[in-house]
Protein backbone atom coordinates (compact mmCIF):
# COMPACT_ATOMS: atom_id res chain seq x y z
CA UNK A 1 0.00 0.00 0.00
CA UNK A 2 1.40 2.95 -1.10
CA UNK A 3 1.76 6.23 1.70
CA UNK A 4 -1.47 8.00 2.58
CA UNK A 5 -2.33 11.58 2.80
CA UNK A 6 -1.42 12.10 6.56
CA UNK A 7 1.38 9.83 6.34
CA UNK A 8 2.95 11.86 3.71
CA UNK A 9 1.98 15.08 5.21
CA UNK A 10 4.14 13.70 8.77
CA UNK A 11 6.51 12.76 6.17
CA UNK A 12 7.02 16.34 4.88
CA UNK A 13 6.62 17.84 8.30
CA UNK A 14 9.43 15.94 9.03
CA UNK A 15 11.57 16.73 6.02
CA UNK A 16 11.21 20.52 5.55
CA UNK A 17 13.52 21.76 8.30
CA UNK A 18 16.52 18.86 6.78
CA UNK A 19 15.62 19.67 2.98
CA UNK A 20 14.51 23.08 2.65
CA UNK A 21 17.97 25.34 2.19
CA UNK A 22 19.84 22.63 1.04
CA UNK A 23 21.53 22.20 -2.27
CA UNK A 24 20.72 18.93 -4.46
CA UNK A 25 24.58 17.62 -5.38
CA UNK A 26 23.60 14.87 -7.17
CA UNK A 27 20.17 13.22 -9.01
CA UNK A 28 20.17 8.95 -9.42
CA UNK A 29 17.35 7.22 -11.26
CA UNK A 30 18.18 3.29 -9.57
CA UNK A 31 15.34 1.89 -11.30
CA UNK A 32 12.81 2.68 -13.35
CA UNK A 33 9.73 3.79 -10.48
CA UNK A 34 12.62 5.95 -8.42
CA UNK A 35 14.58 9.47 -7.87
CA UNK A 36 17.11 9.88 -5.40
CA UNK A 37 18.48 13.45 -4.74
CA UNK A 38 21.07 14.02 -3.11
CA UNK A 39 20.98 17.27 -0.44
CA UNK A 40 23.56 19.18 0.65
CA UNK A 41 22.31 21.33 3.57
CA UNK A 42 25.40 22.66 5.85
CA UNK A 43 27.44 19.84 7.18
CA UNK A 44 25.28 17.49 6.41
CA UNK A 45 23.74 15.12 3.28
CA UNK A 46 20.81 13.55 2.63
CA UNK A 47 19.61 11.43 0.08
CA UNK A 48 15.99 11.67 -0.70
CA UNK A 49 13.88 9.43 -2.16
CA UNK A 50 10.75 9.85 -4.82
CA UNK A 51 9.37 6.53 -5.39
CA UNK A 52 6.26 6.37 -7.85
CA UNK A 53 5.84 2.42 -8.28
CA UNK A 54 2.01 1.92 -8.43
CA UNK A 55 1.77 -0.13 -4.95
CA UNK A 56 5.03 1.26 -3.14
CA UNK A 57 4.76 4.89 -3.98
CA UNK A 58 6.74 6.94 -1.40
CA UNK A 59 8.88 9.79 0.02
CA UNK A 60 11.61 9.88 2.26
CA UNK A 61 14.87 9.45 3.66
CA UNK A 62 17.76 6.73 2.88
CA UNK A 63 19.13 5.31 5.72
CA UNK A 64 22.77 5.58 4.20
CA UNK A 65 24.53 6.29 1.06
CA UNK A 66 22.86 4.46 -1.99
CA UNK A 67 24.44 2.15 -3.93
CA UNK A 68 25.18 3.05 -7.78
CA UNK A 69 22.15 2.52 -10.20
CA UNK A 70 22.03 2.09 -13.66
CA UNK A 71 23.48 5.25 -16.28
CA UNK A 72 20.87 8.05 -15.95
CA UNK A 73 18.88 8.35 -19.66
CA UNK A 74 15.47 9.91 -19.66
CA UNK A 75 13.90 11.63 -16.93
CA UNK A 76 16.85 11.61 -14.86
CA UNK A 77 19.44 13.05 -17.24
CA UNK A 78 16.71 16.12 -17.94
CA UNK A 79 16.31 16.46 -13.67
CA UNK A 80 20.21 16.71 -13.31
CA UNK A 81 20.19 19.51 -16.42
CA UNK A 82 17.80 21.79 -14.38
CA UNK A 83 18.11 20.76 -10.68
CA UNK A 84 21.90 19.68 -10.32
CA UNK A 85 23.36 22.66 -8.16
CA UNK A 86 20.20 24.11 -7.44
CA UNK A 87 18.86 25.05 -3.93
CA UNK A 88 15.42 23.48 -2.21
CA UNK A 89 13.57 27.03 -1.87
CA UNK A 90 10.35 24.77 -0.61
CA UNK A 91 9.15 21.41 0.05
CA UNK A 92 5.21 21.12 0.13
CA UNK A 93 2.58 19.13 0.54
CA UNK A 94 -0.82 19.94 -2.07
CA UNK A 95 -3.23 20.36 0.80
CA UNK A 96 -5.58 17.34 1.52
CA UNK A 97 -3.98 15.35 -1.71
CA UNK A 98 -0.90 12.81 -1.92
CA UNK A 99 0.80 15.26 -3.78
CA UNK A 100 4.20 16.59 -3.37
CA UNK A 101 5.90 19.81 -4.54
CA UNK A 102 10.08 20.41 -4.48
CA UNK A 103 10.51 24.39 -5.81
CA UNK A 104 13.70 25.09 -7.02
CA UNK A 105 15.66 27.86 -9.17
CA UNK A 106 18.32 27.38 -12.06
CA UNK A 107 19.89 30.22 -14.00
CA UNK A 108 19.59 30.74 -18.01
CA UNK A 109 22.27 31.71 -19.80
CA UNK A 110 21.79 35.02 -18.69
CA UNK A 111 22.00 34.06 -15.56
CA UNK A 112 18.49 35.25 -14.60
CA UNK A 113 17.03 32.79 -12.56
CA UNK A 114 13.81 30.75 -13.30
CA UNK A 115 11.81 28.45 -10.68
CA UNK A 116 11.80 24.79 -11.29
CA UNK A 117 9.33 22.37 -9.74
CA UNK A 118 9.82 18.38 -9.29
CA UNK A 119 6.38 16.93 -9.02
CA UNK A 120 5.65 13.99 -7.36
CA UNK A 121 2.41 12.50 -7.21
CA UNK A 122 2.04 9.72 -5.18
CA UNK A 123 -1.08 8.03 -5.93
CA UNK A 124 -0.93 4.74 -6.37
CA UNK A 125 -1.43 2.65 -9.09
CA UNK A 126 -1.12 6.46 -11.49
CA UNK A 127 1.78 7.54 -9.45
CA UNK A 128 4.04 9.90 -11.62
CA UNK A 129 7.09 12.81 -11.03
CA UNK A 130 6.93 15.72 -13.30
CA UNK A 131 9.10 18.34 -14.19
CA UNK A 132 7.43 21.86 -14.28
CA UNK A 133 9.47 25.57 -15.62
CA UNK A 134 8.09 28.27 -14.16
CA UNK A 135 4.67 28.90 -15.95
CA UNK A 136 3.57 25.32 -14.83
CA UNK A 137 4.35 23.76 -18.50
CA UNK A 138 5.62 20.26 -18.21
CA UNK A 139 9.36 19.92 -18.86
CA UNK A 140 9.36 15.82 -18.50
CA UNK A 141 7.40 13.11 -17.56
CA UNK A 142 9.03 10.18 -15.26
CA UNK A 143 6.17 7.49 -16.59
CA UNK A 144 4.65 7.90 -19.81
CA UNK A 145 1.05 6.88 -19.12
CA UNK A 146 -2.42 8.06 -21.60
CA UNK A 147 -5.53 9.63 -20.08
CA UNK A 148 -8.67 10.62 -21.58
CA UNK A 149 -8.23 14.03 -18.79
CA UNK A 150 -4.71 14.83 -18.51
CA UNK A 151 -2.28 15.17 -20.77
CA UNK A 152 1.05 14.72 -19.57
CA UNK A 153 3.41 15.06 -22.31
CA UNK A 154 6.42 17.49 -22.83
CA UNK A 155 5.10 20.90 -23.78
CA UNK A 156 1.87 20.95 -22.20
CA UNK A 157 -0.01 22.96 -19.49
CA UNK A 158 -0.08 21.00 -16.18
CA UNK A 159 -3.27 20.47 -14.97
CA UNK A 160 -3.17 19.60 -11.11
CA UNK A 161 -4.78 16.35 -9.90
CA UNK A 162 -8.57 17.04 -9.07
CA UNK A 163 -9.46 17.06 -5.55
CA UNK A 164 -9.71 13.81 -3.71
CA UNK A 165 -12.99 12.56 -2.21
CA UNK A 166 -13.59 12.65 1.38
CA UNK A 167 -10.77 10.26 3.05
CA UNK A 168 -11.71 6.87 4.45
CA UNK A 169 -11.28 5.76 7.86
CA UNK A 170 -8.29 3.38 5.78
CA UNK A 171 -6.54 6.33 3.93
CA UNK A 172 -6.82 8.44 7.02
CA UNK A 173 -4.64 5.97 8.91
CA UNK A 174 -1.10 7.08 9.54
CA UNK A 175 0.94 3.80 10.13
CA UNK A 176 4.10 5.77 11.36
CA UNK A 177 2.91 8.07 13.85
CA UNK A 178 4.45 6.33 16.67
CA UNK A 179 7.90 6.37 14.89
CA UNK A 180 9.58 10.05 15.99
CA UNK A 181 12.93 9.88 18.42
CA UNK A 182 14.54 13.42 19.58
CA UNK A 183 17.87 11.11 19.62
CA UNK A 184 17.01 9.86 16.00
CA UNK A 185 16.64 12.52 13.42
CA UNK A 186 15.75 9.69 10.93
CA UNK A 187 13.57 7.24 13.07
CA UNK A 188 10.38 8.33 10.42
CA UNK A 189 12.18 7.92 7.48
CA UNK A 190 13.55 4.48 8.77
CA UNK A 191 10.72 3.13 9.35
CA UNK A 192 8.87 3.80 6.35
CA UNK A 193 12.23 2.30 4.29
CA UNK A 194 12.17 -0.67 6.45
CA UNK A 195 8.37 -1.10 5.81
CA UNK A 196 8.74 -0.70 2.10
CA UNK A 197 11.87 -2.62 2.04
CA UNK A 198 10.22 -5.91 3.33
CA UNK A 199 7.14 -4.98 1.36
CA UNK A 200 9.12 -4.88 -1.86
CA UNK A 201 11.46 -8.14 -0.93
CA UNK A 202 8.29 -9.68 -0.48
CA UNK A 203 6.94 -8.71 -3.76
CA UNK A 204 10.23 -9.72 -5.52
CA UNK A 205 9.87 -13.44 -4.04
CA UNK A 206 6.38 -13.75 -5.39
CA UNK A 207 7.21 -12.34 -9.17
CA UNK A 208 10.43 -14.76 -9.48
CA UNK A 209 8.06 -17.51 -7.56
CA UNK A 210 5.42 -16.31 -10.03
CA UNK A 211 8.06 -16.35 -13.17
CA UNK A 212 9.79 -19.31 -12.24
CA UNK A 213 6.88 -21.62 -11.95
CA UNK A 214 5.09 -20.13 -15.59
CA UNK A 215 9.11 -21.11 -17.12
CA UNK A 216 8.51 -24.23 -15.28
CA UNK A 217 4.81 -25.29 -16.52
CA UNK A 218 5.96 -24.19 -19.94
CA UNK A 219 9.08 -25.98 -19.77
CA UNK A 220 6.39 -29.17 -18.15
CA UNK A 221 4.36 -28.92 -21.32
CA UNK A 222 6.90 -28.98 -23.62
CA UNK A 223 8.10 -32.45 -21.97
CA UNK A 224 4.96 -33.99 -21.93
CA UNK A 225 4.21 -33.19 -25.54
CA UNK A 226 7.95 -34.52 -26.01
CA UNK A 227 6.81 -37.81 -24.68
CA UNK A 228 3.99 -38.22 -26.13
CA UNK A 229 5.73 -37.73 -29.38
CA UNK A 230 8.23 -40.65 -28.27
CA UNK A 231 5.30 -42.75 -27.15
CA UNK A 232 3.74 -42.28 -30.23
CA UNK A 233 6.99 -42.98 -32.77
CA UNK A 234 7.85 -46.14 -30.33
CA UNK A 235 4.09 -47.46 -31.03
CA UNK A 236 4.70 -46.67 -34.61
CA UNK A 237 8.06 -48.64 -34.15
CA UNK A 238 6.53 -52.00 -33.12
CA UNK A 239 4.43 -51.86 -36.08
CA UNK A 240 7.79 -52.76 -38.38
CA UNK A 241 7.20 -56.00 -39.01
CA UNK A 242 3.37 -55.20 -40.69
CA UNK A 243 5.36 -52.01 -42.82
CA UNK A 244 8.22 -54.84 -44.15
CA UNK A 245 5.17 -56.95 -45.09
CA UNK A 246 3.68 -53.68 -46.43
CA UNK A 247 6.95 -53.40 -48.63
CA UNK A 248 7.51 -57.32 -49.97
CA UNK A 249 3.63 -57.30 -50.88
CA UNK A 250 4.30 -54.24 -52.92
CA UNK A 251 7.28 -55.44 -54.41
CA UNK A 252 5.65 -58.54 -55.61
CA UNK A 253 2.76 -56.55 -56.82
CA UNK A 254 4.95 -54.11 -59.27
CA UNK A 255 3.98 -55.63 -62.35
CA UNK A 256 0.24 -54.78 -61.99
CA UNK A 257 0.52 -51.00 -60.71
CA UNK A 258 0.43 -48.06 -62.56
CA UNK A 259 1.91 -44.40 -61.62
CA UNK A 260 -0.79 -42.46 -59.86
CA UNK A 261 -2.71 -44.79 -57.94
CA UNK A 262 -3.66 -43.61 -54.76
CA UNK A 263 -3.83 -47.23 -52.89
CA UNK A 264 -2.90 -50.55 -54.31
CA UNK A 265 -5.31 -53.86 -53.33
CA UNK A 266 -2.88 -56.80 -52.77
CA UNK A 267 -2.94 -60.53 -51.82
CA UNK A 268 -1.26 -61.29 -48.57
CA UNK A 269 1.04 -63.74 -49.26
CA UNK A 270 2.02 -64.52 -45.96
CA UNK A 271 -1.26 -65.49 -44.51
CA UNK A 272 -2.42 -69.05 -45.36
CA UNK A 273 -6.65 -67.12 -45.98
CA UNK A 274 -4.51 -64.79 -48.31
CA UNK A 275 -7.05 -62.13 -47.41
CA UNK A 276 -6.66 -58.31 -49.41
CA UNK A 277 -4.53 -55.82 -48.14
CA UNK A 278 -5.12 -52.24 -48.90
CA UNK A 279 -1.72 -50.51 -49.36
CA UNK A 280 -2.21 -46.71 -49.12
CA UNK A 281 0.14 -44.99 -51.85
CA UNK A 282 1.80 -41.78 -52.57
CA UNK A 283 0.68 -40.79 -56.38
CA UNK A 284 3.11 -38.01 -56.53
CA UNK A 285 5.68 -41.12 -56.37
CA UNK A 286 6.00 -44.03 -58.86
CA UNK A 287 5.34 -47.81 -57.60
CA UNK A 288 8.65 -48.28 -57.27
CA UNK A 289 9.33 -45.62 -55.25
CA UNK A 290 6.39 -46.35 -52.73
CA UNK A 291 8.21 -49.62 -51.83
CA UNK A 292 11.26 -47.88 -51.48
CA UNK A 293 9.66 -45.52 -49.15
CA UNK A 294 8.33 -48.40 -46.88
CA UNK A 295 11.13 -49.85 -46.51
CA UNK A 296 12.88 -46.80 -45.37
CA UNK A 297 10.19 -46.53 -42.99
CA UNK A 298 10.84 -50.16 -42.36
CA UNK A 299 14.52 -50.13 -41.78
CA UNK A 300 13.51 -46.25 -39.40
CA UNK A 301 11.62 -48.01 -37.36
CA UNK A 302 13.62 -51.11 -36.47
CA UNK A 303 16.54 -48.94 -35.56
CA UNK A 304 13.77 -46.67 -33.50
CA UNK A 305 13.06 -49.71 -31.00
CA UNK A 306 16.40 -50.29 -30.50
CA UNK A 307 16.64 -46.57 -29.06
CA UNK A 308 13.11 -45.71 -28.30
CA UNK A 309 13.03 -47.29 -25.31
CA UNK A 310 15.98 -45.48 -23.51
CA UNK A 311 14.63 -42.03 -24.92
CA UNK A 312 11.12 -42.92 -23.24
CA UNK A 313 12.85 -43.23 -19.71
CA UNK A 314 15.24 -40.09 -19.83
CA UNK A 315 11.86 -38.19 -20.72
CA UNK A 316 9.77 -39.56 -18.31
CA UNK A 317 12.75 -38.77 -15.71
CA UNK A 318 13.19 -35.21 -17.09
CA UNK A 319 9.16 -34.88 -16.68
CA UNK A 320 9.40 -36.06 -13.48
CA UNK A 321 12.26 -33.73 -12.27
CA UNK A 322 10.35 -30.93 -13.39
CA UNK A 323 7.58 -31.60 -11.64
CA UNK A 324 9.40 -31.91 -8.51
CA UNK A 325 11.09 -28.40 -9.25
CA UNK A 326 7.65 -27.06 -9.83
CA UNK A 327 6.54 -28.37 -6.37
CA UNK A 328 9.43 -26.44 -4.84
CA UNK A 329 9.21 -23.39 -6.78
CA UNK A 330 5.73 -22.58 -5.25
CA UNK A 331 6.75 -23.66 -1.83
CA UNK A 332 10.10 -21.64 -2.02
CA UNK A 333 10.11 -18.25 0.18
CA UNK A 334 13.37 -16.87 -0.35
CA UNK A 335 15.04 -15.29 -3.21
CA UNK A 336 18.10 -17.47 -2.26
CA UNK A 337 16.23 -20.27 -2.56
CA UNK A 338 14.63 -19.01 -5.78
CA UNK A 339 17.48 -18.13 -7.57
CA UNK A 340 19.14 -21.75 -6.91
CA UNK A 341 15.71 -23.41 -8.38
CA UNK A 342 16.25 -20.94 -11.18
CA UNK A 343 19.90 -22.29 -11.56
CA UNK A 344 18.62 -25.90 -12.01
CA UNK A 345 15.96 -25.35 -14.24
CA UNK A 346 18.44 -23.36 -16.67
CA UNK A 347 20.52 -26.61 -16.60
CA UNK A 348 17.29 -28.69 -17.28
CA UNK A 349 17.11 -26.35 -20.37
CA UNK A 350 14.11 -23.99 -19.00
CA UNK A 351 13.91 -21.07 -20.94
CA UNK A 352 13.24 -17.30 -18.96
CA UNK A 353 11.66 -14.43 -20.04
CA UNK A 354 14.58 -12.39 -20.15
CA UNK A 355 16.64 -15.00 -22.02
CA UNK A 356 13.45 -15.69 -24.61
CA UNK A 357 13.81 -11.24 -25.29
CA UNK A 358 17.33 -11.60 -25.78
CA UNK A 359 16.90 -14.80 -28.10
CA UNK A 360 14.19 -12.71 -30.13
CA UNK A 361 16.31 -9.72 -30.17
CA UNK A 362 19.22 -11.80 -31.69
CA UNK A 363 17.22 -12.62 -34.18
CA UNK A 364 15.45 -9.11 -35.19
CA UNK A 365 19.52 -7.90 -35.40
CA UNK A 366 21.14 -11.37 -37.17
CA UNK A 367 19.38 -10.57 -40.55
CA UNK A 368 18.25 -13.65 -43.00
CA UNK A 369 19.37 -16.93 -43.01
CA UNK A 370 22.09 -17.80 -45.50
CA UNK A 371 22.25 -20.56 -47.16
CA UNK A 372 24.14 -21.71 -50.19
CA UNK A 373 22.41 -24.20 -52.62
CA UNK A 374 24.17 -27.50 -54.59
CA UNK A 375 25.43 -25.10 -57.49
CA UNK A 376 26.71 -22.43 -55.60
CA UNK A 377 23.45 -19.77 -55.56
CA UNK A 378 22.79 -17.95 -52.49
CA UNK A 379 19.34 -18.70 -50.55
CA UNK A 380 18.34 -15.97 -48.15
CA UNK A 381 15.34 -17.22 -45.76
CA UNK A 382 13.39 -14.85 -43.21
CA UNK A 383 13.82 -15.54 -39.36
CA UNK A 384 10.15 -13.34 -38.77
CA UNK A 385 7.41 -11.58 -39.95
CA UNK A 386 8.52 -8.15 -40.19
CA UNK A 387 12.01 -9.50 -41.73
CA UNK A 388 9.80 -11.59 -44.30
CA UNK A 389 8.71 -7.46 -45.42
CA UNK A 390 11.98 -6.43 -44.97
CA UNK A 391 13.95 -9.44 -47.05
CA UNK A 392 11.08 -9.60 -50.20
CA UNK A 393 10.99 -5.75 -50.66
CA UNK A 394 14.23 -4.47 -49.51
CA UNK A 395 16.67 -6.86 -49.77
CA UNK A 396 16.07 -8.93 -52.51
CA UNK A 397 16.13 -7.82 -56.64
CA UNK A 398 13.53 -7.85 -59.17
CA UNK A 399 15.49 -10.50 -61.12
CA UNK A 400 15.82 -12.98 -57.58
CA UNK A 401 13.26 -15.82 -56.96
CA UNK A 402 10.78 -15.67 -53.90
CA UNK A 403 9.18 -18.92 -52.18
CA UNK A 404 6.80 -19.45 -49.81
CA UNK A 405 4.20 -22.59 -48.60
CA UNK A 406 1.11 -22.85 -50.40
CA UNK A 407 -1.62 -22.44 -48.03
CA UNK A 408 0.84 -22.77 -44.84
CA UNK A 409 2.38 -20.00 -42.94
CA UNK A 410 5.93 -19.99 -42.84
CA UNK A 411 9.55 -17.87 -44.50
CA UNK A 412 10.08 -15.86 -47.33
CA UNK A 413 12.23 -17.39 -48.93
CA UNK A 414 14.78 -15.66 -51.47
CA UNK A 415 17.14 -17.19 -54.49
CA UNK A 416 19.70 -14.56 -55.44
CA UNK A 417 19.75 -14.49 -59.17
CA UNK A 418 23.84 -13.52 -60.87
CA UNK A 419 23.09 -12.13 -64.29
CA UNK A 420 25.02 -14.88 -65.91
CA UNK A 421 23.14 -17.60 -64.93
CA UNK A 422 19.38 -18.58 -64.23
CA UNK A 423 18.16 -20.86 -61.25
CA UNK A 424 18.59 -24.43 -61.58
CA UNK A 425 15.53 -26.91 -60.52
CA UNK A 426 17.99 -27.85 -57.85
CA UNK A 427 17.99 -24.62 -56.42
CA UNK A 428 14.35 -24.53 -56.63
CA UNK A 429 14.16 -27.49 -54.77
CA UNK A 430 17.09 -26.57 -52.02
CA UNK A 431 15.18 -23.41 -51.48
CA UNK A 432 11.78 -25.50 -50.96
CA UNK A 433 13.45 -27.95 -48.43
CA UNK A 434 14.58 -24.73 -46.50
CA UNK A 435 11.49 -23.09 -46.65
CA UNK A 436 9.60 -26.43 -45.73
CA UNK A 437 12.11 -27.29 -42.37
CA UNK A 438 11.75 -23.85 -41.18
CA UNK A 439 8.13 -23.73 -41.54
CA UNK A 440 5.11 -25.13 -38.76
CA UNK A 441 4.70 -28.14 -41.03
CA UNK A 442 8.59 -28.85 -40.22
CA UNK A 443 8.64 -32.91 -40.71
CA UNK A 444 6.09 -33.43 -43.30
CA UNK A 445 7.12 -35.81 -46.10
CA UNK A 446 5.49 -33.53 -49.02
CA UNK A 447 4.77 -29.63 -49.24
CA UNK A 448 3.52 -27.50 -52.49
CA UNK A 449 5.78 -24.44 -52.81
CA UNK A 450 4.71 -21.47 -55.10
CA UNK A 451 7.49 -19.37 -56.62
CA UNK A 452 7.93 -16.51 -58.84
CA UNK A 453 10.48 -13.58 -59.62
CA UNK A 454 10.09 -10.81 -56.92
CA UNK A 455 9.83 -8.34 -59.62
CA UNK A 456 5.80 -9.91 -59.38
CA UNK A 457 5.31 -10.28 -55.69
CA UNK A 458 3.21 -7.08 -53.99
CA UNK A 459 2.23 -6.12 -50.76
CA UNK A 460 -0.68 -6.90 -50.08
CA UNK A 461 -2.30 -4.07 -48.57
CA UNK A 462 -3.82 -3.74 -45.33
CA UNK A 463 -3.30 -7.29 -44.67
CA UNK A 464 -0.04 -6.99 -41.97
CA UNK A 465 3.41 -7.25 -42.75
CA UNK A 466 5.01 -10.12 -44.69
CA UNK A 467 1.52 -10.21 -46.43
CA UNK A 468 1.95 -10.56 -50.51
CA UNK A 469 0.22 -11.24 -53.73
CA UNK A 470 1.69 -11.98 -57.17
CA UNK A 471 1.64 -12.91 -60.62
CA UNK A 472 2.85 -15.09 -62.70
CA UNK A 473 3.81 -17.77 -60.60
CA UNK A 474 4.30 -21.71 -60.62
CA UNK A 475 3.49 -24.52 -58.27
CA UNK A 476 6.22 -27.25 -56.98
CA UNK A 477 5.16 -30.26 -55.25
CA UNK A 478 8.12 -31.30 -53.05
CA UNK A 479 9.05 -34.78 -51.74
CA UNK A 480 11.43 -34.04 -48.76
CA UNK A 481 14.58 -35.70 -49.26
CA UNK A 482 16.44 -35.93 -45.86
CA UNK A 483 20.34 -36.39 -47.43
CA UNK A 484 19.50 -32.51 -49.22
CA UNK A 485 18.29 -31.38 -46.05
CA UNK A 486 21.43 -32.65 -44.10
CA UNK A 487 23.60 -30.59 -46.71
CA UNK A 488 21.83 -27.69 -46.57
CA UNK A 489 22.29 -27.50 -42.71
CA UNK A 490 25.59 -28.53 -42.71
CA UNK A 491 28.05 -25.67 -41.27
CA UNK A 492 29.64 -25.85 -45.69
CA UNK A 493 26.12 -24.38 -46.93
CA UNK A 494 25.58 -21.69 -44.61
CA UNK A 495 26.62 -18.53 -45.92
CA UNK A 496 26.74 -14.87 -43.61
CA UNK A 497 23.72 -12.74 -44.76
CA UNK A 498 24.46 -10.07 -47.04
CA UNK A 499 25.46 -6.53 -46.06
CA UNK A 500 22.97 -4.50 -45.23
CA UNK A 501 20.78 -7.42 -44.02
Amino acid sequence: MALSTPEIEAAVRDLKPKLEGGRIERIDQPDRHKLILSVRKDAERYWLLLCAHPRFSRIHLLTSRPEEGRPAAGFCNLVRQHLTSGPIVALRQMPGDRVVLIESVERNGLLKPHRVTLVAELIGTRSNLLLLDESERILGVLLRRESGRRRLVSGAEYEPLEPPPRLSEKARANRFRDFTCADDPLALSRAIQSHYARLEAEAEVERLRSELSGALNTARRRARRRLGNIEADLEQARNAESIRRQAELLMIALPDLEPGQREAVVEDLFEPERPEVVIELDPALSPQQNADRLFARYKKAKAAQETLPARTVRARDGLATLDELAERAAAAETLDGLSELRQQGRSLGVTFPEERTERARRRRTAGPRAFRSADGLEILLARSREENERLTFTIARGNDYWLHLADWPGPHVIIRKSADRSVSQEALLDAAHLAVHFSKIRGAEHAEIVYAQCKNVRRLKGAGRGKVSYSDASNMRVRMEPERLKRLLSPEARTRAPEGA
